[in-house]
C-alpha cells in the first residue's frame, strides 16, 4: 500500500513540473520550440565517421600523427568531433530573448539561460562560414551553473562547434613524403584600441589571425585549422588560440623504409 501511495506520488509530481514548464512560456519561442539550431550526438546521424583506416601521416619526429588528426586534417569536408571552436562566453541574457519578450522570474533564469544556449552558439556559425567553414553546426550550448549573475544580467556560457572546411582546389602531395606539423596561433589582442565590441568581433579576429598564419611563406603546404578555443567577457581583451596543420617535406635524415615483402618459398 505505501509502495502504491509513492508511486502515485511521483506520478502526481511530474505532472506538476509538466504544468510548471508548459506555464512558464519562455521556454518557447512564439510557435515553435525552444531552439531551431542543428546539433550533432554521438551515434546520431551527422556524427563524424571513422577515418580511412589507411590514411596516416607522419610527425616530424618519425611517428605516427593520432588518428583523430589524421582525420580532421584529411576528411575537411566531414564534420568531426574535435575539429571545433570551444567558446567560453559571458553575454547579457537579454542575448536569449526574441523582440518583446521578457526575462521570468529569477527562479527560472538559469534554466532558461541553458535552454536557450544554442542560440549564442548558432550565432558565431556565419563568422565561421565568411572566413573558414563550409558547413557548420552546434554540438553543444550550455550555462555553467552557479554563473547567474543578477546584478548585471549576465550568465557565463560553454558552447562547443563543429565545422568542415571547403576541399583544397590542389590535390595533396604523396603523404610519404612530408611530415605533418601543428602550430598554435595566439589571438593578438590590440593593445592600442578599445576593448573587442562583441564575441562575433573577437571570433572574426581569431579567424583572421589564423588565416594569415596559413598564408605565411613559412606555413608549409596545404595548411588547414585544425582547431579553435576562444574565451571572450564584455570589457576586457578576449583570448583564444587556433591550432593549424601543415605538410613539410620529409627531412633529408628520414627515409622511407622499403616495403616488406615475403620471403619467397624454398
Amino acid at each position: 500500500m505505501r509502495r502504491a501511495f509513492f508511486i502515485v506520488g511521483l506520478f502526481l509530481a511530474g505532472l506538476a513540473g509538466a504544468a510548471v514548464l508548459l506555464t512558464a512560456g519562455w521556454q518557447f519561442w512564439p510557435g515553435g520550440a525552444a531552439t531551431q539550431v542543428s546539433t550533432l550526438g554521438a551515434g546520431r546521424a551527422g556524427a563524424a565517421l571513422p577515418a580511412d583506416p589507411d590514411a596516416w601521416l607522419i610527425s616530424p619526429t618519425g611517428g605516427l600523427v593520432s588518428s583523430a588528426d589524421v582525420q580532421d586534417y584529411l576528411m575537411q569536408e566531414r564534420l568531426t568531433a574535435s575539429r571545433a571552436l570551444a567558446v567560453t562566453l559571458v553575454a547579457p541574457l537579454d542575448d536569449l530573448l526574441v523582440d518583446g519578450e521578457a526575462l521570468p522570474d529569477p527562479i527560472y533564469l538559469e534554466v532558461m539561460a541553458d535552454i536557450r544556449a544554442p542560440v549564442l552558439a548558432e550565432r558565431l556559425c556565419p563568422v565561421l562560414s565568411q572566413g573558414l567553414a563550409e558547413r557548420c553546426a552546434v554540438a553543444a550550448a550550455h550555462v555553467e551553473k552557479g554563473s547567474l549573475d543578477l546584478s548585471s544580467s549576465t550568465a557565463a556560457f560553454r558552447l562547443n562547434i563543429r565545422y568542415s572546411q571547403a576541399s583544397d582546389p590542389d590535390a595533396l602531395p604523396d603523404l610519404a613524403r612530408y611530415v605533418f606539423e601543428t602550430r598554435t596561433i595566439d589571438l593578438q589582442p590590440d593593445a592600442e584600441g578599445p576593448p573587442t565590441s562583441s564575441v562575433e568581433a573577437a571570433l572574426q579576429a581569431l579567424v583572421a589571425a589564423a588565416s594569415a598564419a596559413c598564408s605565411a611563406e613559412d606555413a608549409g603546404q596545404a595548411c588547414r585549422v585544425m582547431r579553435m578555443t576562444l574565451d571572450y567577457a564584455p570589457g576586457r581583451a578576449p583570448t583564444g588560440q587556433a591550432v593549424i596543420g601543415s605538410l613539410y617535406p620529409l627531412s633529408e635524415t628520414m627515409r622511407i623504409a622499403p616495403e616488406l615483402i615475403p620471403a619467397p618459398k624454398i
